[in-house]
């Protein structure tokens, strides 16, 4: 089956798909790791994160039942598909399919 054609793009499915999909890992040294498909082209990627404020983590989305994000500091994290699959448009010098997305990350 084909890839999706390069493209930046963003899409409020996005952020649901990989609230739900995308985990945190703590690395140490104030950063951790996001790890998941990309809600676009499907690829696994992963992502750094510089977490030196945050003793604990979790990955929060919101949703109709709850607008305001839980108790404790919120960080917004911009994420960008960065797969090395081929992608017909793909600008040279680029990576990824061009997807975009939000992630906020809740201390706990």
């Amino acid at each position: 089956m084909p890839l999706e054609p390069y493209e930046e793009v963003n899409h409020p499915s996005f952020e649901e798909e990989a609230a739900k999909e995308f985990s945190l890992t703590r690395l140490g040294h104030g950063t951790a790791e996001l790890r998941g498909p990309c809600p676009r082209c499907r690829t696994v990627i992963r992502v750094p994160v510089v977490t030196s404020t945050y003793k604990s983590f979790r990955l929060w989305r919101r949703s109709g039942a709850q607008q305001f994000p839980p108790p404790g500091d919120v960080h917004e994290e911009i994420v960008i598909c960065t797969c090395e699959e081929e992608h017909t448009g793909r600008p040279e010098g680029k990576i990824g399919c061009g997807a975009f997305w939000r992630l906020e990350i809740t201390s706990s």
